[in-house]
């Protein structure tokens, strides 16, 4: 599998496709940098995301290989990012991540998850004389 063929969205998983990545917008904070009201306003805004991994594999009793595989993929990217590769995003950093399992997970689990956390920082100035 190559990343030109993981289905990359935001919003929830589609539980119908093999592998599937989404991402969710969690928790958001703006600092106010100047006291200017109209021009030359300038706030720096941080927001987290979840990111979700999901496998579903018709063999049971074990974790696919292509979860922890996507997983490091995601991680790459998150932690080799530079500034402004993606317009308007200053810096993103890598938080952590963690398999999930639930209540109702058992040895014959065929979907598996995996939830890594990362935060984005952008600036907002504002422009307008009013």
């Amino acid at each position: 599998m190559s990343l030109g063929s993981l289905d990359i969205r935001t919003g929830f998983a589609d539980f119908f496709r093999p592998y599937s990545v989404t991402t969710l917008p969690i928790r958001t904070s703006i600092q106010q940098i100047s006291t200017q009201k109209f021009v030359q306003g300038y706030w720096i805004v941080n927001t987290e995301y979840e990111i979700h991994l999901y496998t579903k594999r018709l063999q049971r009793d074990n974790v696919n290989v292509q979860l922890g595989n996507m997983e490091r993929e995601i991680q790459r990217m998150v932690c080799l990012y530079t500034q402004n590769q993606i317009v308007g995003i200053d810096d993103m950093r890598y938080l952590g991540q963690e398999r999930i399992y639930g209540a109702g997970d058992n040895y014959a689990k065929s979907n598996w998850e995996s939830r890594i956390i990362i935060t984005v920082q952008y600036k907002i100035t504002n422009e307008d004389a009013f």
